[in-house]
């Protein structure tokens, strides 16, 4: 799509079908694009990899799927950066030299044919600092801006697609290899960290 509402939304409607499993929708531009607890997504146009990929078949538990997906996209972006591997922060960002480069959205939906799962994902491509607005740039970043280079949306696609689909056959075999790749690549294992739950923090 040159532009819609929300990949994940366009997802949604096809995911009714369950022969539409493993369908994947990309967007040049989301007018509505959101993250999660109802935050918002903003991307300029053709600036990023928008895209939802639609599960309905042989899905992982919710939270193995969190896991492995998130190493997935850590492992795409991976090679397209010059200061080291992404990494993970949970439960859902992607950061390249502690800024957040890239976030994942888990949805499950209800369908006809039974119950399935959206995975959105956003990365920030070509982004240059003052493309976010000033709350942001602090703490966001891009592929360009990290590599100071232009990324190629189309490889990077490519090789996201092809990791997703990867690290859900490993999903399927062996929950321990995933969580063992997650281990490494998080950024938060052997800190302290806070968590803050229905207004308590941990």
């Amino acid at each position: 799509y040159r532009s819609t509402s929300s990949t994940n939304d366009v997802a949604a409607e096809y995911g009714k079908n369950g022969e539409n499993d493993g369908l994947v929708v990309f967007a040049e531009e989301q007018t509505a694009g959101r993250g999660r607890a109802g935050r918002t997504w903003q991307s300029g146009k053709g600036d990023s990899i928008l895209c939802s990929i639609l599960l309905a078949e042989d899905v992982p538990q919710h939270h193995l799927l969190s896991l492995a997906c998130a190493v997935a996209v850590a492992e795409a972006i991976g090679p397209a950066a010059t200061g080291g591997h992404a990494k993970i922060k949970w439960p859902n960002d992607i950061l390249l030299n502690g800024k957040k480069v890239a976030g994942i959205l888990l949805e499950s939906k209800a369908g006809r044919d039974g119950s399935f799962c959206i995975v959105g994902v956003g990365i920030n491509c070509h982004q240059q600092p003052d493309s976010f607005p000033d709350g942001l740039r602090p703490t966001a970043t891009s592929i360009d801006i990290e590599s100071r280079s232009i990324s190629d949306r189309i490889s990077l696609a490519r090789r996201l697609l092809t990791s997703v689909d990867h690290w859900l056959e490993v999903a399927q075999k062996s929950s321990e290899k995933v969580i063992e790749r997650w281990c490494k690549l998080s950024i938060q294992l052997g800190h302290r960290t806070t968590l803050i739950f229905n207004g308590t923090t941990f």
